[in-house]
Parts: structure tokens; C-alpha cells; sequence
């Protein structure tokens, strides 16, 4: 008997451990009707450009990411940056990421700037990459990302530093986090940083869910929504197996 209360008591204990990382972190008890409409709404879309059976594919980073960060701004942000990529290669299963001081080996560049140069810094830097800028839009925070038969080559991401705290960890983890797949803004997203209505500026449970579904081995660049939805099921029920490790890491944020 006692050995089944200690057992019960571990249950418990654990149990507790999760609510209380959720409390900060969002709710944790999605079903998988929640996450397969949020990953059709995130993955299966873009906010501009592509042609339409483009963006109904899954496009993801077939191999590790490696993030370039340039810091043009009075106050240096970037060991925030740094912080954010390392809890999302802890916490993210399959999706290799890491800083790197290395022009050649990026295939992510973070720039860090000051509002007043945002534009220019934009026009300036896709420019010297050779992009064409002329039906850029750019938003409060931008990312520009490239695919090649639906596997990401390259992202370029924009986040302005000298402005609210809140506004900047908003823009860093959504503009980062959207280069590495989920496109898609949707506001009926209540739950996700992939809804410009919402003011979240942490990296939450259900977009935890988000990215672990789309960088797991089963979800293959190019696949359709019908042949993803065959296989969320498994890969979700897989993903709520590792929740509770991946808690002190979006806990820590």
C-alpha cells in the first residue's frame, strides 16, 4: 500500500509540475482537432508570394539550421537571440538549430535593428543577397525565406530592438519561428503567436506542438495536407509523450 501511495504521489507531483510550467507558458490540454486545424492553418498557407499549390505543401529545413546574427542597433540584443535558438534545439525534436559566426554557413540571418533603419537595413541587406525588394512588404517585423522543392535553403529575419521589450520577444520568436515553416498568420489562432490579434511574446505550448509536429521524420517537405493528416495522429500522440521534458526549457523563456 505504501509503495502505491508513493507511486501515486510521484503521478500527482508530476502531474502538478506540468500545470504549473502551463500556467506560464499557456494552456497544455489541446486535442488533436486543435492541432491539426492549427498546423493546416500555419503550415498549409503564406501571407504572400508563391503560387497557390506552392503554398499547400509542407515546407521545411531538411537539415540543420544554421543562424547568422548581425547586430546593427546602439543597444546589442543578441545573446536574447542566442538564448531563444538554443531552447528551441532543446526542445524541438529532429530540428538541429544553432548560432554560427559564419557568412558561408548561414543559412538563417538574424538582423537586430533600430526602427528608424528598419527599411533600410531591409532594401540594403536582400539587396547585397540579390532578392528582388520591389513587392516586399514589410511589416513590423519581417522574415523572407526561400525554398527549393519545398525544403528551406535560406531565411532572412528582421526584428526591431529599440522598442517595448515585449515587442521585440513578440517579433523574435514569431518571425524566427515562422522561417522554419509555419508561414501562415491566422486570427483564429487564439492560442498561437501566428495571430497578429494576439499579444503573446513567449514560445507556448500549442506552438511547442506546432513545430514538433512539422519537424518530425514523418512530415516530409512537399507533402500534402491529406497525406500530412494521415500521420498527425501518431506524430501528435508521440509529441504529448515528451511535453513534460520540454516544459523547464519553455519555462525558462
Amino acid at each position: 500500500m505504501r509503495s502505491v501511495r508513493r507511486a501515486l504521489s510521484a503521478v500527482i507531483l508530476s502531474m502538478l509540475m506540468v500545470a504549473v510550467a502551463a500556467a506560464a507558458t499557456g494552456r497544455s490540454n489541446f486535442s488533436d482537432r486543435e492541432l491539426i486545424d492549427g498546423f493546416s492553418r500555419t503550415v498549409f498557407g503564406a501571407e504572400s508570394g508563391g503560387s497557390f499549390a506552392d503554398r499547400r505543401r509542407v515546407k521545411k529545413f531538411a537539415g540543420p539550421v544554421y543562424v547568422r546574427i548581425y547586430n546593427t542597433a546602439r543597444r546589442d540584443r543578441s545573446a536574447e537571440v542566442i538564448r531563444f535558438i538554443r531552447m528551441l534545439d532543446k526542445s524541438v525534436k529532429n530540428l538541429r538549430i544553432r548560432t554560427t559566426r559564419s557568412d558561408s554557413k548561414a543559412n538563417m540571418v538574424v538582423f537586430l535593428v533600430e526602427r528608424r533603419r528598419y527599411r533600410e537595413v531591409i532594401q540594403e541587406t536582400l539587396l547585397a543577397w540579390g532578392h528582388d525588394t520591389r513587392f516586399l512588404e514589410m511589416n513590423d517585423c519581417s522574415a523572407v525565406a526561400e525554398a527549393r522543392n519545398y525544403r528551406m535553403q535560406q531565411a532572412f529575419v528582421y526584428i526591431v530592438v529599440d522598442e517595448t521589450r515585449r515587442a521585440f520577444r513578440h517579433c523574435m520568436v514569431e518571425e524566427i519561428l515562422q522561417s522554419l515553416g509555419p508561414v501562415n498568420d491566422d486570427w483564429r489562432l487564439k492560442h498561437s503567436i501566428f495571430n497578429d490579434y494576439n499579444n503573446f511574446d513567449k514560445f507556448g505550448v500549442f506552438d511547442w506542438y506546432l513545430l514538433n509536429m512539422l519537424y518530425d521524420r514523418r512530415i516530409k517537405p512537399g507533402m500534402s495536407e491529406s497525406e500530412a493528416r494521415k500521420v498527425l495522429p501518431t506524430v501528435i500522440a508521440d509529441a504529448r509523450k515528451r511535453l513534460r521534458r520540454a516544459m523547464p526549457a519553455l519555462r525558462s523563456q
